[in-house]
Formats: C-alpha cells, structure tokens, sequence
C-alpha cells in the first residue's frame, strides 16, 4: 500500500489530469484526493502552480472547500477569493472562524476588504474589527471570540439544554467558562464533570477556578508558554475588568510555538523570519531578507583586516601566526556559538531566567575554562608538531586559551543581556557571535603574540 506521502506526490505531479479527468490516472487520482484529509488537500494547493491551485479548489464540493480553505497560506486564500464568484465567496467567509479571517484580510486590498466585510453578519463583522484592533502577536488577535459560555446561576440540567439548542453555531471545548450576569469570568467546568452531575445542581457548586487567565494584550508566546506549563487545553481571555472575551486553545499554542520557533531560527542565521513558506514567498522578497544583515557584517568583519594591517611587521616576521590564524578564530566561534545556544535555548523554555542567570554565567565559566584547558593541550600539541618553536606554540597556545574562555563568556552574557533589555536573544547567534568572536579573535591573537614574540 502506497504511503500518504507518496499519494500527496503523485496527485502533485498529475494535478492537471485530476482537474480535467481526462484519463484514467487522473480519475483515479481524484476520487483518492476526497479521501484525503483537508490538511493534506491544503498542502498539495500550496505546492502546486497558481493555475493549478485555482482550479482544484473550484472542483472541491463546497462542504470540503470550506475545509480545506481554512488550512490554505493566506496569501493563497487571498489570491483564490479574488477568482471566486460573491456566492461562493459569501459561503467560505460566512463558515470559518473570525480568528482565521483575521489572518487572511491583512492579506488583501482594502478594496477588497471592504466588498468582503459587507458580506459578513453584524456579530462576524464586528468581531472582526475588534480582533484586527489588537497588535499581531497580542493574546486578543489569536483568540476565539465565538465561544459558549454559561452563566454561573445556571444548573446543570439548564445548561445542557442550552449546549444542546446552541452548539452547532458556537466554538464547543472540553471546559466550559463560567461568567456571572455582567459577563465576568467567575470559573470554568469541563463537560464530563458537568454530565456526571445531577440535574438540579447549580453551575456555582461544581465549578473550579482557573489556573490561567490572559489579558488581551499579552504576548501570545508569554501565553503559549503558560499554558504549556499548566498543560492546558485551552485558558480564557479578559479585559482589564475581567470581562470574557474569548479563549486562546491548544491548537493556537502548537501554532505559536511553531510560529516563534522558525522566528527564533531565522534571526539566529541572520535573516529577517519568513512569514510565509518558502515558495510562497517571492524571490525578490527573500533577497531583501538577507542582504542587510549580510552587508553589515561585511563592514565588521572588515575589521578584521584592520587589525592585522597594524600588526603586519610582526606576522612577516613569524608567518607561522598566519599559518594557525584559522584554527584560533573557528574554534572560538564554535565554543561562542555552542554557549548561545545553550542560553537561548534555556530563555525561550524559562528554564533560564534573571533570577538564574548569574548562576548559569558562573558555571558557564567553570566549564569555559575546563575546555580550554582540553583543547589547548591537543592545540599546543598540534603547533609544536607544525612549528618545532617553543616560544611561538606557548604564544598560540594562550591566544587560544583566551579565545575560548572569551568567547563562552561574550556567547553566554550578550543573549542574557539582550533579554533583560526585551530583546529577541537570538539576535546574538550566529552569524553575529561568529563575526564578533572574529574580530575579538584576531585581536587577541595579534595582542598576545605582540607582547610574547616582540
């Protein structure tokens, strides 16, 4: 039996034959694409040629289409609107969460916006405009808003009755949120515990307070990880007043944590993060993303020559200095490189803090100076092998030890020092690190040399 993703695969490279059904291959192909999971049909749409993509969602059956259209990129979602007639436009917008068309309309012209905003009911539409008024990476922007909530003078029997007649038109988890007459969360009763309880019970009797509430303007990954450290399903957003706004869920948080994981990857390679996928994003757009950082370092790492420039008589004089010069500032890029992450790491899970990190600093240094010791003496073994010279091994040798210790402490302190300001710590990874430790290299290099060789 052939596996999905070899499926995925051929139905990609025969797209054309299942849009026009032409043959055989292509009408087998396409009664296997129904039977694959909305996700997987999404996928194939984001890979395939925009032609191509087009024109398989307009041969989905609609109650498929609104399935799949959810789990499209935005910039794909936004593109295949434009070719859709206003009835089939009007039945996707009208279906899929507020939350989702939030991410979708900052995709689209205002022109645009504003055909599709008058195809939305009253509730959806202001919904809708208060989402899109919170700042983007903001608890109130990734929320829920369409949720079932119970009052808590409801009883159980009341309240199932009213699951019962309203659940098909609100978002139904596995807690349910308990507000009082003004709309203030009071607490929170997961549906089992609400089945298993006798009909003429009071809703204020049985349910528990929150572990986790969220205020609207708090960071989304200050929340995904809150949530993942009381390992919830799901946590309420309030107003200032504690007013119920909406929920964030668990599928929220993988998202998030996906979202600001690749964030994190990019800047510690020195790009700018991609929003989108790699082809979904425009060529011209991925230049633009790397150039700057690529030209600054550039300039810095032009110090470099500087340095060696000022020192010049003394390395004609002992070219053996150049011959080790690589191996010196690599190693210490690596050690510094190896302590970034390490740090970064620890920041973006909390298991590092301010409150620890003096003490991760200390440590880091014990342990900088154990592996300089380790190292040099296969460097030191290494020179004199090469060199025969004692006086220049034992010059090389402590630039090494310098390196090294120095690059595990700038590799621990900068990320921390980043953080305390709210900065994104991963800004100090490579290849900003790589290109300091360089330039601090060569420096001590040049340095310690000077003052033992003359």
């Amino acid at each position: 039996m052939l596996s999905i993703k070899k499926i995925l695969l051929q139905i990609e490279n025969n797209v054309e034959s299942i849009i026009k059904e032409d043959n055989i291959l292509g009408k087998d192909l396409w009664l296997i694409l129904l039977q694959q999971h909305p996700a997987d049909i999404a996928l194939i749409i984001n890979n395939i040629e925009q032609e191509f993509q087009i024109n398989l969602f307009k041969k989905l059956p609609k109650e498929l289409a609104i399935k799949v259209f959810e789990k499209i990129q935005e910039p794909v979602q936004a593109d295949i609107l434009s070719h859709l007639d206003q009835d089939d436009v009007e039945l996707i917008i009208t279906q899929i969460p507020v939350s989702a068309l939030t991410e979708l309309f900052e995709h689209i012209s205002d022109q645009d916006l504003e055909k599709y905003l008058k195809l939305l009911q009253v509730k959806q539409r202001n919904a809708l405009i208060s989402l899109r008024s919170f700042p983007p990476e903001s608890a109130g922007a990734r929320m829920q808003s369409d949720v079932l909530t119970l009052q808590e003078n409801f009883t159980v029997k009341r309240s199932i009755e009213v699951l019962q007649r309203l659940t098909p038109k609100q978002t139904l988890t596995r807690r349910i949120y308990i507000t009082d007459k003004n709309n203030v969360i009071v607490g929170y009763l997961d549906l089992d515990k609400l089945v298993l309880n006798k009909p003429e019970t009071p809703l204020a009797q049985i349910m528990e307070k929150s572990e986790l509430l969220v205020t609207v303007d708090e960071d989304q990954e200050d929340v995904a990880n809150q949530m993942r450290h009381y390992n919830l399903d799901s946590a309420p957003v309030i107003d200032r007043e504690k007013h119920f706004l909406g929920i964030i869920t668990v599928e929220d948080v993988f998202e998030i944590i996906e979202e600001e994981e690749s964030e994190d990857v990019y800047k510690m390679s020195g790009q700018a993060p991609m929003e989108y996928s790699y082809f979904a994003t425009p060529t011209w757009t991925l230049v633009k993303q790397r150039i700057p950082w690529l030209i600054g370092l550039l300039l810095l790492q032009s110090l470099s020559s500087m340095i060696l420039a000022s020192y010049d008589d003394m390395i004609s004089r002992y070219t053996i200095i150049t011959l080790f010069l690589t191996m010196l500032i690599g190693t210490g890029g690596n050690v510094g490189n190896q302590s970034a992450t390490l740090v970064i790491r620890g920041l973006t899970t909390k298991e590092i803090t301010r409150q620890n990190g003096i003490k991760m600093l200390l440590r880091e240094v014990t342990i900088a100076l154990i592996i300089a010791g380790i190292v040099v003496t296969f460097g030191f073994a290494r020179v004199y092998h090469a060199s025969h010279d004692l006086v220049s091994t034992i010059a090389i040798s402590l630039s090494l030890f310098l390196i090294i210790v120095t690059s595990v402490v700038l590799g621990t302190i900068i990320p921390l020092t980043l953080e305390r300001f709210n900065l994104d710590p991963a800004h100090s990874a490579a290849p900003f690190l790589t290109t300091l430790m360089d330039i601090l290299g060569v420096i001590i290099y040049c340095f310690v040399c000077s003052k033992i060789l003359g």
